[in-house]
This record gives structure tokens, sequence and C-alpha cells, in this order.
């Protein structure tokens, strides 16, 4: 039987919606427990604010080879390689948090404000590979749930991640600076990704 509480359209929560932080950062939950959604995420996570109305892209990379017999008709497929990456795009362009994430932390300055000048950085753009790091990101329904203190929730996590590709930088009058990356997910434990849900549907509502 349909149900349209089991319809799940994104939106950013209130905390963030995408947040990195040094790899063998601790999980929110272990892999098989349910809670994750819900499970607080360790301090050293960090959000890097607003991303682009795509949102986030997941995409799988699942490669197979197709055996056949004499006379074509096949009789098995193989498969020989499998990945799962995320391609968002980043809109806070003076974040140094972002900055650092796409460029590695030791490319990254940041001379804090005083009363002569803003938050200062300083960005080395250079072919040092970048580093392997957690990822989560976060979102809500708010159009379900028992109600606003409990929407509906997704949260996928990433316990390896590098940035492996970087868009072009367009810096023009018309539009905002923006960072579009994907996210290559590493496999770790037997899993690239963990995704968690909760439909907030609380016992009784």
């Amino acid at each position: 039987m349909a149900d349209v509480k089991q319809i799940y359209a994104a939106e950013p929560t209130v905390g963030g919606s995408i947040f990195v932080g040094p790899l063998g950062t601790p999980a929110p939950a272990e892999a098989d427990d349910p809670s994750g959604a819900t499970a607080e995420l360790d301090g050293a996570m960090i959000d890097l604010g607003d991303v682009g109305d795509g949102g986030f892209t997941e995409k799988t990379d699942r490669r197979l080879t197709r055996k056949r017999n004499f006379g074509g008709v096949v009789v098995k497929v193989l498969q020989t390689e499998f990945g799962k990456m995320y391609e968002l795009v980043f809109l806070e362009s003076l974040n140094a948090d972002v900055l650092k994430a796409i460029y590695g932390t030791k490319n990254v300055d940041v001379t804090a404000a005083d009363s002569t000048h803003g938050v200062q950085v300083v960005v080395r753009k250079n072919r040092k590979r970048l580093p392997h790091q957690v990822w989560v990101i976060d979102t809500i329904d708010s159009s379900l749930g028992a109600d606003e203190d409990h929407p509906a929730l997704w949260r996928s996590y990433i316990p390896d991640g590098q940035i492996v590709d970087t868009g072009d930088v367009k810096v023009v009058h018309s539009d905002t600076i923006e960072y579009k990356v994907t996210i290559e997910a590493f496999e770790t434990e037997g899993n690239h990704v963990i995704t968690w849900t909760d439909d907030g549907q609380i016992s009784g509502s």
C-alpha cells in the first residue's frame, strides 16, 4: 500500500548539512546501530556551511564484464570494480574550513581579524595530494515526522573519503565563487558508505 510518509525530500538541517573531520574521527554509531541518524557527531567534525541547490549526488561505479560462450550467449556477469562517490558544490568560498577541505590543511594559513583587517586567508594551490578525511552528510524532511522536533532524517557517513576532483572555479561579476568537488568513498571494514534514516514517526504519533 502506498504511503506518502515514506517519500523523502531532503533539506539542510539547522546544524549544517556537510561535515568533515580528521581520518579516524569516531563514527556517530556502529554500522549496525539503527540510532546512527540521531546520534551526536564527534566534536572534531566541522560544519562546512552552505552547499549549492543541487544538494548531494551519490554516484555508484559498478564495473561489469560479461562472459560469453562460443556462440555469443552471456553465461556469466563478473563484477570487476565497485566504487562510491559524492558530488556537491561548496558555496562559502571565503570559509577557511572549506578551503582547508578542498586544498588541504597544510596549504591554508589563516590570520584572525583585528582592528586593521578582517580574517585573512592564504591558499597555496599545488599538486600535493589531498588528505583522506571523515565526511558526514546530514539532511531532514521537515514535512515528515511526528512534529517539528522529530522530522525525518537521512544521514550518510563516509569513514574514509578524499576529494579527488575539483571543478573549474569561475570568478565573474554575475555569479558567486563556488567549488564543485567529487569525494571518493574508500572501502572501510567492508563498506564505502553507511546511511542511516529515521522516519520521525515516533510510537503513538
